[in-house]
């Protein structure tokens, strides 16, 4: 009767620092960032998520240093760089392609079939986008509901910064263009 009473009562006292356990998780994006950037001296975050890479969650980063790009991974729990390494700008180009492939034809199921097929196609959007802020090149582009209401969402880099362009995908008219900090908040 005593062991059970004790076990009632190691559990009882230990889960509280189970469930914190299980609730915590980890470093948030700022600190993953610092992270990075102390790894890379100099660098400028581009881009950053928390995703999954083979099989493991991870702080992902792309960090500009010197006209290359690092793909910088950190721990989202301990907060180490685990993984750094740096990508060509075709890997860059092929892994942003295909992200976006993959978000739009994800996006592309949640909507109403109505919405399905926007008269304004994707690569109109781009040169839209690209018209309201010229000399960029788009970063980043999909079809999203913002506000109540569909939006091609078009990132444009120009020079150091990131201008998001919302493209209406009924009438190709610029809804909104606003300028993105480092961090990608707007």
């Amino acid at each position: 009767m005593k062991i059970r009473i004790m076990l009632v009562l190691a559990a009882l006292l230990g889960l509280p620092l189970i469930l914190q356990a299980q609730t915590n998780h980890g470093i948030t994006k700022s600190e993953a960032e610092r992270a990075a950037l102390s790894a890379v001296k100099g660098g400028k975050i581009l881009s950053g998520e928390y995703e999954k890479e083979n099989g493991r969650h991870i702080w992902s980063f792309d960090v500009r240093l010197d006209g290359g790009i690092k793909e910088v991974w950190v721990d989202p729990f301990s907060g180490r760089v685990i993984r750094m390494e740096t990508e060509s700008a075709a890997a860059e180009k092929k892994e942003n392609s295909q992200e976006m492939k993959s978000r739009h034809a994800t996006n592309m199921e949640k909507m109403p079939k109505t919405v399905r097929r926007p008269r304004i196609s994707k690569s109109e959007a781009e040169r839209i986008a690209l018209k309201a802020v010229p000399g960029g090149r788009i970063t980043e582009g999909e079809l999203e509901h913002e506000h109540g209401m569909y939006i091609w969402s078009m990132d444009v880099l120009s020079g150091e910064k990131t201008v998001e362009v919302w493209v209406s995908p009924k009438t190709g008219k610029v809804i909104r263009t606003f300028e993105e900090n480092e961090r990608g908040e707007k």
